[in-house]
């Protein structure tokens, strides 16, 4: 009799769930749906890998995976976030409960700082309207995008994903973590104001040094929003 595989986190489960949802095909047969070896496969439904943005985003544009129930085991596996990325016209309760998120595949750097070379949105991503409120957020002013880097660890993890309010640009809040733009580059840092009036842009990793900004410079910084939330993979 074979031994059952021991499954070590709760995203490793869900992960086994839509191959089993998928008619429970081995994992030979499933991993090329995703583009994925065989044995990265294995590492992440088991939990001994966690999957970067880029596998989860596999599961979506593939197997129409709702994200949000992927990350947090909220809501329904495919359910109302396929109709809305598939195009329907909801008029239900549904449709007026969920929104779907621009996701930019543009790279916010939590590190020294990347080139953002994709202005225009790639897809979308359904959240609950009532989550991005309960966030403090203003849902239909909220867009995702990308993280990369290390210098905002322990917080916000390399490759993670990020939801941003654009409507909270005009004041920087103190301890908050915003997306900032300098030139082509965006910059993802937490803002702390201090008595002198300087703004620090400081990294939760401490091996990075923060820069610091007059009144005059902060005036002029071009914030492109807070960001309210990140998916923070188990």
């Amino acid at each position: 009799m074979a031994r059952q595989e021991r499954i070590k986190t709760e995203l490793g489960r869900r992960l086994r769930e839509i191959r089993v949802e998928q008619g429970d095909p081995s994992r030979e047969e499933f991993a090329p749906t995703l583009g994925l070896h065989v044995n990265s496969l294995a590492n992440y439904e088991r939990g001994d890998r966690a999957p970067n943005i880029d596998v989860l985003l596999a599961y979506r544009e593939n197997l129409h995976v709702d994200l949000h129930w992927l990350l947090t085991g909220e809501g329904e596996m495919f359910g109302d976030a396929l109709k809305l990325q598939s195009g329907a016209n909801l008029t239900s309760e549904a449709g007026k409960r969920l929104l779907a998120l621009p996701y930019f595949d543009a790279e916010a750097s939590a590190g020294v700082g990347r080139i953002a070379l994709d202005e225009l949105p790639s897809g979308s991503i359904a959240f609950e309207r009532a989550f991005l409120r309960n966030l403090g957020a203003s849902p239909d002013n909220c867009f995702i995008i990308k993280s990369y880097g290390d210098s905002m660890l322990p917080t916000i993890p390399d490759n993670s994903l990020l939801i941003v309010d654009e409507s909270q640009t005009e004041k920087i809040e103190h301890g908050c973590i915003y997306v900032f733009r300098v030139g082509e580059i965006m910059l993802v840092k937490r803002a702390k104001w201090h008595m002198t009036g300087k703004l620090e842009l400081s990294s939760d990793n401490d091996t990075y040094q923060s820069e610091f900004l007059d009144q005059t410079h902060a005036d002029t910084l071009s914030v492109l929003g807070r960001v309210v939330y990140f998916c923070r993979v188990p």
